[in-house]
């Protein structure tokens, strides 16, 4: 358990674990969700920003509000790459500069500027580095640049810390339980013995063996808040596909602020050709209104006006595994007291993810050096899987 000095939980600025976040490039939006000429406001580790696509297409993340009278930012104009605020005209650029001042004197708008933070597209979500200084190198994940259909899900908003989500990413103990009804569901045997649990950490995060009879799977955890995951897609949920398919997922789970958080993912689906062009025609028409329905649904169960096992018959795998995660994580209370936990040795991933943690931000808060996380090729080609899901689950 860390120590009681060690907070991983806050992510407010000047907050240790806020500091340490803001040491890493971010995902704070869906690429797709923001258009050319448009500006939104976000909210990331209890701040606020303002996020806004250049007419180029090139995206800016500037301070939420502008140096004038403090109004919102968001609710002006996109002019070319630079942005102008709606109360009194003031325009800054792409470096968050002030370039016009209508009606001031010309020599006073390079005095006057608000912060503005690098941001990046890849893979398919919009990243940012929120920290001081100068941005470390932006941070790949080869396995996710791999042939095939690249698909990003909505967003995930859901009202608990963002630890909720990272502690269970490494709890491998909780599948044959949560997703109970997923794979009773899908066909699959819902075996409930104890497996066994191996944790290490490693040169990206932590990798976690699990093993069952005729079964043995590995997950991966980049460190400080992605995980990674393989799974199959049925033959029926892939159109033109000859065999199951194979995709890859990666899940960022980003603090909102200190009771809410949001998860970007980018899904890689192992297809090409005739198959790979109609998946993607569907899969990509999918918007938020389906994940803000099974966080309903989430909340309704956490109410006992629903059950996990009444859910309609329609409802897919992932629709289930949604519901189920929302149920147990959410359900933990919006920041869980891990101090009444009683941990065991099927907690061996989650123990090693905090002291991992507590170890890190201890090192940052003494000044001492940090360990450079990297992020090498064939990590996904680990995960090895002797017993499958079978084809006709509706994945």
């Amino acid at each position: 358990m860390p120590s009681p000095a060690i907070d991983f939980v806050h992510t407010g600025p000047g907050t240790l674990a806020g500091r340490y976040l803001r040491m890493f490039w971010q995902p704070v939006y869906r690429s797709q969700d923001l258009l050319r000429g448009r500006a939104v406001p976000i909210r990331i580790m209890s701040e606020d920003f303002t996020l806004y696509r250049g007419e180029s297409g090139t995206p800016y993340l500037p301070a939420f509000r502008c140096a004038h009278r403090g109004t919102q930012l968001s609710t002006g104009w996109v002019e070319g790459d630079r942005i102008r605020c709606r109360y009194h005209g003031w325009q800054y650029d792409e470096s968050g500069h002030c370039v016009d001042q209508p009606g001031e004197n010309d020599s006073s708008p390079t005095k006057v500027a608000i912060k503005s933070y690098p941001v990046r597209d890849y893979l398919g979500l919009i990243f940012a580095y929120l920290g001081e200084g100068k941005p470390p190198p932006f941070r790949r994940f080869p396995d996710f640049e791999r042939p095939g259909v690249l698909i990003n899900g909505p967003a995930e908003s859901w009202p608990c810390n963002y630890f909720n989500r990272l502690d269970n990413a490494c709890d491998s103990a909780h599948v044959a339980y949560t997703h109970r009804a997923a794979a009773l569901r899908a066909g699959a045997r819902a075996s409930l013995a104890s497996p066994q649990i191996f944790s290490e950490e490693t040169e990206y995060g932590i990798r976690t063996a699990t093993r069952l009879p005729g079964e043995l799977r590995y997950l991966h955890f980049y460190m400080p808040d992605a995980n990674h995951i393989r799974a199959t897609l049925g033959r029926g949920n892939v159109e033109k596909a000859s065999a199951p398919v194979w995709s890859d997922r990666l899940f960022f789970r980003v603090p909102v602020d200190d009771s809410n958080c949001v998860s970007f993912g980018a899904i890689l689906v192992h297809v090409t050709g005739e198959a790979a062009r109609a998946y993607a025609e569907r899969a990509r028409s999918e918007d938020g209104e389906r994940s803000l329905f099974l966080n309903q649904l989430g909340e309704a169960i956490l109410k006992g006006q629903k059950r996990i096992e009444d859910l309609e018959s329609d409802a897919t795998i992932w629709d289930l595994f949604q519901v189920e995660d929302y149920v147990v994580q959410v359900g933990q209370s919006p920041v869980a007291e891990r101090s009444q936990e009683h941990l065991g040795r099927m907690d061996n991933g989650v123990i090693l993810l905090r002291r991992i943690w507590e170890r890190e931000l201890r090192n940052l808060a003494e000044g001492r050096p940090l360990k450079p996380w990297a992020t090498p090729e064939g990590v996904a080609d680990e995960t090895a899987m002797t017993q499958q899901i079978p084809s006709s689950a509706a994945l």
